[in-house]
């Protein structure tokens, strides 16, 4: 049944005119994964936080990849930097990215848009022609930045159509995140560690004052939705961490106390700067959020600054009004694409001043 499954697929990809017939292996050293990936089978790479990425170039006119799914995610392509399209990936499937090329050399980038609920990712290789040949990836950023947040940070319904619009998986983009936009704004590679709904000691809804498990219990994680295996931080060190998160503690009563949540983020700053050194953070609130959030943030991070004489931890709040309730908005009230640019304009400067790194603004305006 398995080898008749194989045939079928190949089938159909020679039947739309493409014809290849030699698969790269996941493992091979050209291809280039950012993000948090399980690398423990290396012929069938691993993952599920939002925002992950492959990358890698090949010579010849056409491409496919071999990806499979627990669940149903979506995936943005670009072929030489250009948005191709949008597909997503229910179960082990072949999927021809790229056809009708010419012959010279082409990048290819995707980008998972879905978070990690939505189910686990694998990638098993790069299907080329025979006379095809894959090329390791050009002008690798030296910049690095993570971030740290919820459904903001993950792009949920940045392609909503309304304020009112549900939202779905198809709905959730990562590439138009506030995150993304300021990571290409600034050249930077980037990890997202984000998941809709969760909070720094209480999650969204929750009956009690604290939750159980909030998101600093999956900063450690190599997969968001699994405890295990544990994230190995000598893999990886950014250069800054920017942290969004407090909406969902606060959106829903009852509140947690002051003094709990502020020390809950105290917490999970000290695991980052454990993890990485003493690196700048920036803790952003907004812009779904306000009082007491604000405040209690803004106090934090005064105590970091003051009391424990910790320079580089820094306040960035986005203010409610800053986005357009009716332009600015799409599923279930969240940013769309449009609000998440100007969230990233408001940020981005701050950022960029303290690294000292220059920016490019044209995605802004």
């Amino acid at each position: 049944m398995r080898r008749l499954c194989i045939a079928i697929v190949f089938l159909l990809i020679y039947s739309s005119g493409f014809a290849q017939t030699r698969l790269i292996p996941a493992s091979h050293e050209a291809i280039r994964y950012v993000g948090r990936f399980d690398f423990s089978n290396p012929q069938e790479v691993s993952y599920d936080w939002s925002g992950v990425y492959i990358q890698f170039r090949f010579r010849g006119s056409e491409c496919a990849v071999k990806m499979s799914d627990t669940g149903h995610n979506y995936y943005n392509v670009f072929i030489d930097d250009q948005p191709s399209k949008t597909f997503d990936v229910k179960s082990d499937t072949t999927l021809v990215i790229a056809s009708g090329l010419g012959t010279q050399i082409h990048r290819v980038q995707i980008y998972k848009r879905t978070e990690g609920n939505q189910g686990t990712g694998t990638f098993k290789g790069v299907l080329i022609p025979d006379n095809g040949e894959l090329l390791p990836w050009k002008d690798v950023p030296t910049r690095k930045i993570e971030f740290i947040g919820n459904s903001i940070t993950c792009g949920y319904g940045t392609e909503g159509l309304s304020k009112t619009e549900r939202w779905k998986p198809s709905t959730e983009n990562n590439y138009l995140s506030y995150s993304s936009i300021m990571a290409r704004a600034l050249k930077a590679d980037y990890h997202i560690v984000a998941h809709s709904g969760l909070g720094v000691v209480r999650n969204y809804g929750y009956k009690e004052k604290v939750s159980p498990s909030a998101m600093p219990d999956r900063f450690n994680r190599v997969y968001d939705e699994k405890e295990q295996p544990v994230w190995n931080f000598k893999q990886w060190k950014p250069d800054a961490v920017v942290i969004n998160l407090g909406t969902n503690d606060f959106t829903t009563k009852p509140f947690p106390d002051k003094d709990v949540f502020k020390a809950g983020y105290e917490k999970l700053i000290n695991e980052v700067r454990k993890q990485y050194g003493e690196l700048p953070v920036f803790c952003v609130v907004g812009p779904m959020i306000d009082e007491p959030c604000f405040s209690y943030v803004k106090e934090m991070v005064e105590d970091f600054r003051t009391i424990y004489q910790k320079k580089n931890v820094y306040f960035v709040g986005i203010p409610t009004y800053l986005l357009n309730p009716e332009k600015d908005l799409g599923s279930d009230s969240h940013p769309n694409y449009r609000g998440q640019k100007k969230m990233a304009a408001h940020v981005l400067p701050l950022v960029a001043s303290i690294l000292d790194w220059d920016y490019q603004d044209s995605e802004l305006w």
